[in-house]
């Protein structure tokens, strides 16, 4: 089940990324543009840097389509339809909950740790033949992920709580996509360790001017733009480390 939330999230990243695309980058084929509602949307965003436009148009598509079908595989593609339900509900409320600022990023990197257990234990289950299956195992599944649920629910604070003012969606939602990129880099190998460490310092250090700016309960227009800036300036140099 697609959320229309990876929608917004793509719109989001277009609308505040569109001022950095080169006139050259606007002239992307719509073939390069590989699913256009997915999380990883930022990829196509972007403006190409240093190096053959072409061949950075190619490594990027490629790299984009990888990371769509990691997320099918995330939400529980290839599951019994119920299960695979129960998985994209569950993958989808924790990055709502991310992206609206309800829940801190680390609390989310924890569920997203348990969703991804779950879903390991899931499909090893449904790899064994049909008789060396525990047959209980989807009743036991069914209840982890409504623990995960309420463990979410209690972490995650109600949206009218959140001001306005504190909000910043298009900085958590590229939060959670260098997050996932991780997540693909770690299970596919397709990113280095060097590369997985850069990912991960890049990350830290956004969550850490985020942290500073908020921390006197407001975030005031030129700290957002600060923040901003940096994101931008970021978002360029990780597709040009997993672009390589």
């Amino acid at each position: 089940m697609r959320s229309s939330f990876l929608l917004c999230l793509a719109l989001l990243f277009g609308a505040i990324l569109s001022p950095v695309i080169s006139e050259d980058s606007t002239a992307i084929p719509e073939s390069a543009r590989t699913q256009a509602n997915a999380l990883n949307d930022l990829v196509r965003e972007l403006p190409l840097t240093a190096g053959s436009w072409m061949d950075q148009l190619r490594r990027r598509s490629a790299i984009q389509e990888q990371l769509h079908l990691h997320e099918l595989k995330t939400r529980g593609e290839g599951l019994p339809t119920e299960m695979a339900q129960k998985f994209s509900e569950n993958y989808c409320a924790i990055l709502t909950a991310l992206v609206e600022d309800r829940l801190e990023e680390q609390s989310g990197r924890e569920l997203l740790a348990e969703h991804r257990r779950l879903l390991s234990l899931a499909r090893q289950w449904i790899a064994r033949s049909e008789r060396l299956r525990n047959p209980s195992f989807p009743d036991w599944l069914s209840e982890n992920l409504l623990r995960l649920q309420a463990d979410r629910e209690q972490r995650s604070l109600p949206l009218d709580q959140v001001p306005d003012d504190m909000r910043t969606p298009v900085v958590n939602g590229y939060q959670a996509w260098v997050g996932e990129l991780i997540a693909w880099g770690e299970a596919s190998g397709r990113l280095t360790g060097g590369d997985l460490s850069r990912l991960r310092t890049k990350l830290a250090e956004l969550e850490r001017f985020e942290s500073l700016y908020k921390a006197d309960g407001r975030l005031l227009p030129n700290e957002r733009e600060k923040l901003h800036g940096r994101l931008i300036s970021q978002a360029v140099d990780i597709v040009t480390v997993v672009s390589r």
